[in-house]
């Protein structure tokens, strides 16, 4: 996706979250985040917003995360950050260089990305809250599937993740990616005779690779084994 497109995403799904958010009770479970709240979600979404506009501004890792809202409400304490990182990762300043956490990709983008994926799969939880969860757009869904595969994976896959080099095929409408796991490593191998293939819509996939929804609203072909041991590997890597 594109930089606009991105930041479109970001500000559609940031709004999302906070409406969910007012629906329901506070105390009520997010049912994709097993021990956590609404309030404790919209929580941990404003302090990740937060934390990423100190990181942008101040140009390295902030040594601090602001993670209360000191007695303000918290779907508006969330709002207010919500804006204000939306200010900063402005879509025009995507190929601008920002420190983040990627050895690869330096820019006000990354976050730009980033940020659209993180808000969107908690918007996901903040719905799933009222049991109306909508799928994620098509479009930001397959990117991030790409995301996860190349980001989280190729940045964060942990030691013996489960790899055993056997390949595997996520294949959505319009898009398929073939990766197989190494000893830290993720192998994109399109040519490969996949072990298993999961197929699903884009938002399915997404939702699936991080542990949103069940294996039984895709369809894996091939080694369970092998597919499970990639949403593992997920886990393990995003957690």
């Amino acid at each position: 996706m594109d930089a606009h497109a991105l930041g479109s995403a970001l500000r559609a799904e940031a709004v999302a979250l906070a409406a969910a958010a007012d629906l329901v009770p506070g105390e009520r479970p997010v049912p994709g985040c097993p021990g956590l709240t609404v309030t404790g979600l919209v929580r941990h979404v404003g302090s990740v917003h937060r934390l990423v506009t100190r990181w942008v501004t101040r140009g390295s890792r902030p040594t601090e995360w602001p993670r209360d809202p000191n007695g303000a409400d918290p779907v508006d304490w969330y709002r207010v950050g919500a804006a204000s990182l939306i200010a900063v990762l402005n879509p025009a300043r995507a190929a601008e260089p920002a420190a983040t956490w990627c050895p690869w990709d330096r820019t006000v983008g990354f976050w730009l990305r980033r940020m659209a994926h993180e808000t969107a799969v908690h918007r996901v939880d903040a719905q799933a809250a009222s049991g109306l969860a909508a799928p994620l757009a098509p479009g930001l869904a397959a990117d991030g599937i790409d995301e996860v595969l190349r980001l989280w994976l190729g940045c964060h896959l942990p030691p013996a993740a489960h790899a055993d080099g056997r390949a595997i095929t996520l294949r959505v409408p319009g898009r398929e990616w073939t990766v197989a796991l190494h000893e830290q490593v993720v192998d994109f191998c399109p040519d490969a005779d996949p072990a298993a293939v999961v197929t699903g819509s884009a938002s399915a996939v997404d939702l699936w690779l991080w542990g949103r929804v069940p294996d039984t609203e895709l369809s894996i072909e091939g080694d369970l084994a092998v597919a499970r041991r990639l949403r593992t590997a997920v886990a393990r890597a995003t957690g």
